[in-house]
């Protein structure tokens, strides 16, 4: 597998929490999202709010894949669904990671 940017924008609502419960949640945040494939074991993600260039929401993370099956994730408690569409457009089987 050859090694691959993928960058968009989008809109989603986001919810940030701790062990304490939700902090904050907003809609229809604006994003940049950027996705990484490294090779066809190891990829990364990284995704932040346009509006204030990643001050008020910033993520990122590391993605295992076996082939085209992504197995593992690092960065965030649960995958943002801009990366696993984006991940399932280019091929990916998500499915053990939602």
């Amino acid at each position: 597998m050859e090694k691959q940017v993928y960058e968009f924008t989008t809109t989603e609502g986001l919810i940030l929490e701790n062990s304490f419960g939700t902090i904050k949640g907003e809609y229809d945040v604006k994003l940049n999202v950027s996705i990484g494939i490294n090779n066809d074991t190891y990829g990364w993600f990284e995704l932040y709010d346009i509006e204030t260039g990643g001050d008020e929401w910033y993520a990122e993370g590391g993605l295992w894949f076996n082939g085209k099956i992504v197995t593992m994730y690092d960065g965030v408690f649960a995958l943002p669904k801009s990366v696993t569409d984006k991940l399932r457009e280019l091929g990916f089987n998500v499915s053990e990671v939602e």
